[in-house]
Formats: C-alpha cells, structure tokens, sequence
C-alpha cells in the first residue's frame, strides 16, 4: 500500500534506478559539509577577531541562496526503485512503496539534465507530492541516454491498468 514503512528485508527483488553512493553523496555528506563548513567559518571569524562582520563588497545573499538550495535539493533527494506494480521510495531511513497506478508523471529535470529525474504523484506520499532520484552511473551516461525513460517503460508496462503511458509524459 501507498505510504507504508517497509523493513530492510523487503529490499530482496527490489531494482534500484538511483545509484546509492551518489544520492548518499548528495543528499548526506555534502549537505553536511557545506552547513559544517559555514558555521566552521562563522566560529572562526568570531573567534579570531571577537565579532562577526562582513565586508560590504561580499556578496552574502549567494551564500544564503546556495545554501537553500543545498538543503532543498538533499530533502528532495530520495533512493528510487521497483518491484513488481510498486514504486520503492527510501531515503536510507526509511522507505515507501507506492503503487504504480498513483504516479502522474515521470520527468526529466530542465536545470538538471540528464542527471536528475523528478516523479510526481497523484495524491501526496510519505515522500511527498514528489521525490527526485539521480540515476545509476549519471556521471557515464549523461549525455548519451534520457533516465526518466526507463521508469516511464516499467510504469507503462504490459501490466498497466491505469490511464496509460501518454499520461506519463
């Protein structure tokens, strides 16, 4: 069912779409790093010369947007497979599965292409109303193939009882 927690025994017969070590690169150590590197520097500036001040030319407010962005993009950022008619959504804590007939669309990501695949849902899961997934060896195929074709090819399968595979596009 949509939303259910599953065990990490459930994982047997899953086929994973992401690619593990890049979404854990990305939705865990960078984030980390990027924040822990900030704050690094704020406590060292304060420590070194008593205050915390910024010169005028500094451009802060990309500092402040780069880090939204980080933040949002590793929230966002989830493991994605199938097994059988269901979607597997996890985030390395823990995981969804959502029936295939509950996807609205399987999208490329136009400020990230080729590299990133968002899919959207009809109604909002544990995950969302969407979750992005960056694909098996994105760094290899990059330029030479469309990950989101993949998942639009096992959701609109021999199997499909929803509206078909025309609404996934």
């Amino acid at each position: 069912m949509a939303g259910n927690t599953a065990s990490a025994d459930s994982d047997a017969g899953v086929t994973w779409l992401s690619g593990v070590v890049v979404t854990f690169l990305d939705k865990v150590v960078f984030p980390v790093l990027w924040v822990g590197g900030l704050l690094g520097l704020l406590l060292w500036v304060y420590f070194t010369y008593g205050r915390i001040t910024i010169r005028a030319d500094f451009r802060l407010i990309v500092v402040l947007i780069m880090t939204v962005q980080v933040i949002w993009f590793s929230v966002g950022l989830q493991l994605v497979g199938y097994k059988e008619r269901e979607l597997v959504v996890a985030n390395f804590w823990r995981e969804s599965r959502i029936p295939f007939e509950q996807i609205e669309s399987v999208d490329r990501v136009w400020w990230y292409r080729g590299r990133l695949v968002r899919v959207r849902f009809k109604r909002p899961t544990a995950f969302g109303s969407m979750v992005y997934y960056i694909p098996k060896w994105v760094m290899f195929k990059t330029f030479f193939s469309r990950p989101e074709e993949e998942l639009r090819r096992v959701v609109a399968g021999p199997m499909w009882d929803g509206a078909g595979a025309e609404s996934l596009s």
